[in-house]
């Protein structure tokens, strides 16, 4: 193998540099000098590998050994972002992306459209739900190598860019010429007046626009009545410290320490709440489960903390650790873990990882009012919802057959979109037994399945209106039955 010397050494000097930002990022000089030294352990056996190893290293491949093993050895979230994937996750946080405005699937090889989002481009072009894209700027667009990140790269650009799609709705064929635009990436997916004077806001994350997009639904539900609020926060993974920050402030009392943040090469910083704020005085509940991360917990652990307000779900994912993100030469990026934040009573919440890890679990801490709380892998509820679990068989069925279950149940909404946008619940009515029929198709053991009737088809049935409904029209379907929102109201009512 032959590679030229200046080459070798830019590799090796990137992985050296790396390993120095994760031993000790603004290190001393000393400090700095006496760990590269070091390291030249390392580079030696890089030059050996690459130039002695019996099979053909290139590279690029022996750096990612590397980099790989470094990651490895540290917590989950210290991460090498790559130059494409740095990309849409900027673009998830920043707000909005350019694009054509659509929802898709890939359904048997093709691209199927699910939803067109509107004041987009494709809806200004009359592009529906249901349309197949068979080629893009006259390329063919259909086959098992299309996958999900293909078609954001292709779909996704330059604002102001042509595309020009063949499109096939039932059995006609035609093109459209698009240009992309800004799609946002809104953080409040929903809000209503759910009940009352009750408010509700479902918010997916914490992006740059997150605060302006809370403050003002906030704003719009007190004008329509709201005097309590339901905040969900579900499967919100988290985001930007600082919008967590803001948001919270909305709640509290000036004054009042919303998080701290601590780390061996980080100063102790405390945030603490302010005089602004849409909802300092107001009942408040906040719903969390396993999948509430970062973001989300700093938020509910600090209106627990203060005795704001009421906590409904599930125990939180645990997620404690602080991270910067320092961009790399090669376009990508390292995401690293630089401090731990804490609670206004002082509970670190993060859940053990793979190797020694100094969280406190188990550990009591008091709220404001004297209450007890738990340093224990994450924010714990004051009122905890029993989760609806799926047997072995119910289980087994379903994931097997989840992706013909899929393409059936989009088969359905092609076929009947505007009788189940027109009424579905009329249409539900009429079909169970075809919708049975479909199901048992799939099973071989049709004395056992008959226990599971009636939830399998409800099952089903929600995977048509997916398919169907929009977004803010699926949260509202699916809160009318939800045991979180029930118990939220009910603390409501007792209060």
């Amino acid at each position: 193998m032959k590679e030229s010397k200046k080459f070798i050494f830019n590799n090796i000097f990137f992985v050296l540099v790396l390993l120095v930002i994760l031993i000790g990022f603004y290190p001393s000089v000393n400090r700095f000098s006496n760990n590269f030294d070091k390291l030249e352990h390392i580079e030696e056996l890089y030059k050996i590998i690459l130039n002695n190893y019996h099979k053909n290293i290139s590279e690029d491949t022996l750096v990612q050994f590397i980099r790989d093993g470094i990651f490895n050895n540290l917590d989950p979230f210290t991460q090498y972002i790559s130059k494409e994937d740095l990309l849409r996750i900027n673009e998830d946080f920043a707000g909005d992306f350019y694009g054509i405005g659509v929802q898709f699937s890939i359904i048997r090889d093709t691209v199927t459209i699910i939803k067109v989002i509107d004041n987009g481009p494709s809806q200004k072009q009359n592009i529906l739900s249901g349309d197949r894209i068979i080629q893009v700027n006259s390329k063919d667009f259909t086959g098992t190598e299309v996958d999900n990140d293909m078609v954001m790269n292709t779909l996704r650009g330059a604002r102001g860019e042509k595309v020009e799609l063949t499109i096939l709705r039932k059995n006609n064929k035609f093109k459209k010429i698009l240009y992309r635009d800004a799609i946002p990436l809104n953080s409040v997916d929903s809000y209503y007046i759910i009940k009352d004077d009750v408010g509700y806001i479902k918010l997916e994350k914490f992006s740059s626009t997150t605060f302006d997009e809370f403050k003002a639904a906030v704003l719009d539900l007190k004008n329509q009545g709201a005097k309590k609020l339901i905040l969900d926060l579900r499967n919100n993974g988290g985001g930007y410290l600082n919008q967590a920050v803001d948001v919270t402030n909305e709640f509290l009392n000036s004054g009042l320490e919303i998080v701290s943040t601590d780390g061996e090469y980080r100063n102790k910083k405390v945030y603490y709440s302010n005089k602004r704020g849409a909802f300092k005085k107001g009942d408040l509940v906040v719903l969390i489960n396993e999948n509430s991360a970062s973001a989300s917990e700093i938020l509910s652990g600090a209106i627990q903390d203060h005795d704001r307000g009421s906590i409904v779900g599930n125990k939180s994912f645990g997620k404690g650790l602080v991270g910067e993100q320092i961009n790399l030469k090669d376009g990508g990026a390292l995401r690293i873990t630089v401090a731990k934040y804490y609670t206004p009573s002082g509970r670190s919440i993060q859940k053990p990882y793979n190797f020694s890890d100094s969280s406190s679990f188990k550990k009591e801490y008091k709220t404001t009012g004297g209450r007890i709380v738990y340093s224990y892998g994450g924010i714990t509820p004051d009122y905890i919802i029993s989760v609806d679990t799926m047997s072995n068989f119910e289980s087994k069925f379903w994931n097997n057959n989840y992706n013909l279950l899929y393409e059936k149940s989009f088969d359905v909404v092609d076929q009947n979109r505007d009788k189940i946008k027109n009424n579905y619940i009329e249409y539900f009515n009429q079909n169970k037994n075809k919708f049975w029929i479909e199901i048992l198709k799939l099973s071989e053991n049709e004395n056992e399945m008959k226990a599971y009737k009636e939830k399998f088809i409800k099952l089903f049935e929600n995977m048509i209106l997916n398919h169907a409904l929009s977004s803010e029209e699926l949260i509202r379907f699916y809160n009318k039955e939800d045991d979180y929102i029930k118990k939220a109201l009910n603390i409501f009512d007792k209060n």
